[in-house]
């Protein structure tokens, strides 16, 4: 959490640019968050915003996401985070065959609007040679239409809700308000994030957001570490 931030949309971006290069996606090399007539996301509503990670659809997701909180006059809106990378522990811990499934079957994400239909499958959760969780695609409102075997289908949908289980446990999840003034740097393959549903009548919410991918955000701390 990075605060003192001054007071216009443009002061986290140029902290995000002293980085590395800011990751262009669908939707911009920036984007706002709030509520806007004729969303294509569910972001850009006022409605409560479920724990996931952003862009699982992508090939590869952004690394790090940061969200500078340039408003908050609403009533509602509270910011709410999990990780990941603990909740897949927890499931592989209690139910060993969810956890296998998760990280072994390919899923369908998909975001469709009048200009982009970008699809891929992956598992929901990507272990490494090491058998350690690397990355987690978590985003029921991304996910389409499950098309994996029926003989898994059942036995999938179990490991699924496990894991959404966990994401909905008080114990896994912190809940803050942000300050105009704050942002949050997270990332995004590991810290499921959300928010809890606002009244925009009551005032203006945005959040002014933007990517660095993991490369650009890793090289940068081996510079200033004095490593080449």
């Amino acid at each position: 959490m990075l605060t003192g931030l001054e007071d216009n949309e443009e002061a986290g971006v140029a902290l995000g640019e002293r980085i590395g290069f800011l990751r262009r996606t669908n939707f911009g090399l920036t984007f706002r968050v709030e509520t806007i007539p004729d969303p294509n996301n569910l972001a850009y509503t006022s409605h409560a915003l479920p724990l996931h990670t952003d862009l699982p659809n992508q090939e590869m997701p952004p690394g790090y996401q940061f969200l500078h909180c340039v408003r908050n006059g609403a009533e509602g809106g509270e910011s709410v985070f999990a990780d990941a990378y603990m909740i897949a522990e927890k499931v592989r811990r209690k139910d060993a065959e969810a956890f296998r499934l998760l990280t072994s079957i390919p899923i369908p994400y998909r975001f469709h609007d009048r200009q982009y239909d970008i699809r891929v499958h992956r598992p929901m959760v990507s272990v490494d040679e090491r058998d350690r969780v690397f990355d987690v695609r978590y985003s029921a409102h991304l996910m389409d239409s499950f098309d994996i075997p029926d003989t898994v289908m059942a036995d999938y949908y179990a490991a699924y809700r496990r894991f959404m289980a966990e994401t909905r446990d008080p114990a896994n999840i912190i809940t803050f308000r942000m300050k105009p003034g704050e942002m949050v740097v997270f990332d995004n393959r590991r810290i499921l994030h959300g928010r809890t549903a606002f009244d925009p009548m009551t005032g203006h919410r945005l959040l002014k957001g933007f990517y660095v991918d993991r490369g650009e955000f890793d090289s940068r701390i081996r510079m200033l570490a004095g490593q080449t």
